[in-house]
């Protein structure tokens, strides 16, 4: 008997559905090194049918992080609106680092391990854009050193999310300790020489 139309659809959309959901979970438990082949492999599908769906595998990452992506995008603009600026730069960078930590796909990309991707320039280009808004924020209302730039935090998200790599098997929120150590060396404090006035 034929296989028709509408079977063949719903093949497609179970077979997109299910790579999707392996690939999910290889690249956040395994990172970028993760090899397409088991992603086919663990979805019950050939690699033919992977590369239909998914022509290269930063399409396929791509897909991967698009939920990732938005819930970030929600919680960036969370951290814009509060009205205290440090209040937000803290809960923008815990929030990425969160992410970072249940998304290994993420983690490695923001580090450098996947400097050729497209998924991730636009990461890298969204981490950017935050952060100069926070960090002018927070510099306005005087909470933030002001000798502290937006590149400098997005230097010192990286450097925690190699502690994030480094603790994740034996002491997963470790990680939360030393994001407290650095948070409170870039607080502006009165009388250290740092502190700028807010702006009326």
């Amino acid at each position: 008997m034929a296989t028709t139309p509408r079977r063949r659809r719903w093949d497609a959309t179970r077979n997109h559905d299910q790579l999707l959901e392996s690939a999910a979970g290889a690249f956040a438990e395994r990172g970028l090194s993760v090899d397409v082949r088991e992603i086919a492999r663990e979805a019950g599908v050939g690699v033919g049918t992977l590369y239909r769906h998914f022509p290269t595998k930063d399409d396929l990452l791509r897909a991967v992080l698009e939920p990732d992506l938005a819930e970030w995008a929600d919680f960036t603009a969370e951290a814009n609106g509060t009205e205290d600026a440090w209040q937000g730069l803290c809960l923008f960078v815990e929030r990425t680092l969160e992410l970072m930590a249940k998304r290994r796909a993420m983690l490695d990309g923001l580090s450098g391990a996947a400097s050729d991707s497209a998924a991730f320039e636009a990461c890298h280009a969204h981490l950017r854009d935050a952060l100069e808004g926070l960090v002018t924020r927070a510099h306005r209302q005087g909470t933030l050193r002001r000798d502290v730039s937006a590149g400098d935090l997005g230097l010192q998200i990286l450097a925690l999310g190699r502690i994030v790599q480094l603790t994740a098997a034996e002491d997963p929120g470790r990680w939360r300790r030393h994001l407290g150590f650095v948070l409170d060396g870039l607080r502006a404090r009165r009388g250290d020489g740092t502190r700028q006035h807010p702006t009326r």
